[in-house]
């Protein structure tokens, strides 16, 4: 890592390659947070959130993005790096673009103290599978521009992390899995980052496509198709999303549906899993410098587990696949004050709540079942972010 920083900063200070070159970033700060969730401790928190540390680099019609992992898993190989994207624009309104980086499919809007579902924002963890659609092996190619009224982008993908092959004939999973816990079964799959990935084990295409009616406003509609070998079934997914701005007020909200299956030694093993996730969020401008910003969103799933006395060949984790039927549901409002205290920086005061509900079916394996009851989390907080 530190060779290749010094790299990258050698490169912004040079003109011998006649680039133009570009630093961005963003912090985020968490000051001081009161949380308090049923069944813990109440705990109080400071520190970092998030690190955000870009590079772009433009030559004529061409241009690369580097997106470093800094709060990542730096250890694991291929894995220092979260972006590494080259794009094209031969004419206008065109733009190719190859390399490690995210599929366009979410719009994801922050709240005060917790980020999207999404994005993990939540006190009490949600059950949903369909996450923030990074840290992909992308080919995209782009048309259109809010000049034109709209834009369209087509993806072709795969995941960098890849399930680890097994060469060991007794293994009937195929993949390299995780025994350390013995009350796991044959365990869970072994995953690693890959710099190249086989399409024939894992392929995706997602395509997205704005609309812009009239000034302020921004439209959505997305979908996507994933087919993995070592899934039971093809994963799919709908967004529709939009922003609108009038006068001092802005309307933000995103709808995504989703279906994921995997196999029985995945981590979170379901066989079938339907999903929904919602998002409103509404923020007035007071003053211009003092925001007041109200999120809401909830996350609907309902998931079927792999019965393991059906599964063939005897694989799958004995704690995970026990063919019940689960509904979990997540909603929080997050509302709060933002201002503005320079043209890069902003310092937030808010307050969250969050509530869990779960409910199990009868599993055929005779596993307790029946409502599980809510769960109630709050917190109080502040925090600054920093862009540069």
């Amino acid at each position: 890592m530190k060779y290749i920083l010094i790299f990258l900063l050698t490169a912004l200070n040079s003109n011998v390659f006649a680039l133009d070159t570009e630093v961005k970033g963003f912090i985020a700060l968490n000051t001081l947070s009161y949380e308090s969730v049923e069944d813990r401790d109440p705990s109080m928190k400071m520190g970092i959130g998030t690190i955000d540390l870009k590079f772009y680099f433009n030559h004529e019609d061409f241009g690369a993005k580097i997106k470093l992992d800094l709060d990542g898993q730096l250890d694991e190989p291929n894995n220092l790096y979260e972006e590494a994207m080259l794009t094209w624009r031969p004419v206008r309104n065109w733009r190719f673009g190859i390399g490690k980086g995210k599929v366009r499919i979410h719009q994801v809007s922050y709240g005060i103290l917790e980020s999207h579902y999404i994005d993990g924002g939540s006190l009490l963890g949600t059950k949903h599978s369909f996450r923030d659609q990074d840290r992909k092996i992308i080919g995209e190619a782009s048309y259109g521009g809010y000049r034109k009224g709209f834009r369209n982008t087509l993806n072709v993908f795969a995941d960098a992390r890849q399930p680890k092959a097994s060469y060991d004939e007794r293994n009937p999973v195929g993949y390299v899995t995780d025994r350390s816990n013995p009350n796991e079964g044959e365990g869970t799959i072994v995953y690693e980052t890959e710099k190249e990935i086989d399409t024939r084990k894992d392929i995706g295409v997602s395509n997205k496509f704005y609309y812009y009616p009239k000034r302020g406003a921004e439209f959505a509609l997305g979908a996507l198709v994933r087919d993995r070998e070592i899934d039971y079934n093809l994963n799919w997914a709908a967004d529709f999303s939009g922003k609108y701005r009038t006068g001092d007020w802005e309307f933000i909200f995103e709808y995504t549906f989703a279906y994921v299956s995997n196999h029985p030694n995945d981590r979170y093993a379901v066989e079938h899993q339907y999903e929904q996730l919602g998002q409103l969020q509404v923020r007035y401008e007071l003053t211009e410098i003092t925001t007041l910003q109200v999120n809401t969103e909830f996350a609907l799933v309902n998931s079927q587990e792999f019965n393991k006395n059906n599964i063939p060949n005897g694989v799958g984790q004995l704690n995970s696949n026990r063919g019940q039927n689960a509904h979990t549901n997540n909603y929080k409002v997050d509302f709060g004050v933002i201002w503005k205290m320079a043209k890069r920086v902003n310092f937030k005061v808010g307050a969250l709540y969050e509530r869990k509900y779960e409910w199990k079916a009868l599993s055929h394996l005779g596993y307790a079942h029946g409502y599980a009851g809510f769960k109630d989390a709050w917190a109080l907080g502040s925090g600054v972010n920093f862009w540069f």
